[in-house]
């Protein structure tokens, strides 16, 4: 072989240093094509959902393959009855001490639409009601969903006023994935972890004989996880004078805080129902179907749609027309903060549920 041949085969020398600089760079460069890629494959896939689920259809097997690629939570309010009247919330201004329930064929309805499509997504009990202030309802429809929905993630949030441990093992046994509480405090008293919310929160492990952990802690939220087998036990606590929305307008004092329109797209109506305890289906959390102000976004009547028609009905599709795009806001929805990232619809076990 000639001087120059060898000359070829021969790699320029890079100092160490230097190799581990241009790996470190090329592994950098490789995970932000990466990450540029699942972005544009996110989005891509958003917007084919977004055309599906504002294109309108009347075949009943199409109805069925869009609940069941897109539907990742359900509530569905049992009864109307809530013993609080917190200041954040429209019960304190809405009525809520009356003891009506969603007639049973209706939640089975319901139970039994989830079922077609082998639900896997997320069934909550509540809107504005306490789920459990009456034991043998709450007890019933976990039992009747839980038959029927085996791999669904059966959540009950609650103030905690009526949980006892024996009530809480009923309701793993029953069939709950989680329970998470709100610690709730009053319009006079600050939000102070120190003062107030670690105190209650060791209240309520003594109450259940559980030891806990802490799993965050914020200037806006503080909350605790208890040790239990069963299922997963939550109990947090969170600012509503930084934090909390205003409900769709109701709640004044926070309503005055927001300083602009929103802009901000929302994808709420993409993946989500809310059924209210009178069978009337409202967009979001923050909308409820007993607030004159919310009457004009009435999405359906589940005693008049099953939830397949409900879900492509007309006025679901108008509503994601208008919220899902980016862009100026306005009625109820001018003021709203809440946001549920694109990953979120993509991916829903983005949380700690």
């Amino acid at each position: 072989m000639s001087l120059h041949a060898f000359k070829q085969t021969i790699k320029p020398y890079v100092p160490f240093r230097a190799r581990h600089y241009y790996r470190t760079k090329l592994a950098k460069s490789t995970k932000d094509t990466a990450k540029l890629d699942s972005r544009a494959s996110d989005a891509l896939n958003t917007l084919n959902r977004y055309i599906a689920l504002t294109t309108p259809t009347t075949d009943r097997a199409r109805k069925k393959q869009l609940l069941s690629q897109n539907l990742k939570l359900i509530e569905i309010e049992i009864s109307s009855f809530c013993n609080r009247t917190c200041w954040f919330c429209p019960n304190s201004i809405i009525d809520r001490k009356s003891h009506i329930e969603l007639p049973e064929e209706l939640f089975l309805k319901c139970i039994d639409n989830l079922a077609e499509i082998d639900y896997s997504g997320m069934l909550n009990f509540h809107r504005f009601n306490e789920t459990l202030a009456n034991k043998e309802l709450i007890l019933k429809r976990l039992h009747q969903a839980r038959s029927r929905l085996p791999r669904a993630t059966l959540g009950i949030f609650s103030n905690g006023d009526y949980l006892t441990r024996g009530y809480l093992d009923a309701l793993a046994d029953a069939g709950a994935s989680f329970l998470l509480m709100s610690y709730y405090a009053t319009k006079d008293e600050p939000f102070d972890v120190k003062t107030y919310i670690k105190p209650a929160m060791a209240r309520m492990g003594k109450k259940l004989g559980l030891p806990y952990i802490t799993y965050i802690d914020t200037p806006q939220e503080y909350g605790v996880s208890f040790v239990y087998e069963k299922c997963k036990v939550f109990y947090r606590s969170w600012n509503p004078a930084l934090s909390g929305g205003d409900r769709g307008g109701v709640i004044e004092k926070i309503k005055q805080r927001s300083q602009s329109v929103r802009q901000k797209g929302c994808y709420y109506p993409l993946m989500d129902m809310y059924i209210d305890y009178n069978g009337l289906a409202m967009p979001c959390c923050n909308l409820r179907s007993d607030v004159k102000a919310h009457k004009d976004y009435i999405l359906g009547d589940i005693a008049r749609q099953d939830l397949f028609d409900l879900f492509m009905n007309d006025n679901f599709i108008a509503m994601r027309k208008v919220l899902t795009p980016n862009g100026e806001k306005g009625g109820v929805c001018a003021s709203c903060h809440y946001e549920k990232p694109m990953r979120s619809f993509i991916d829903p076990s983005s949380s700690i549920l």
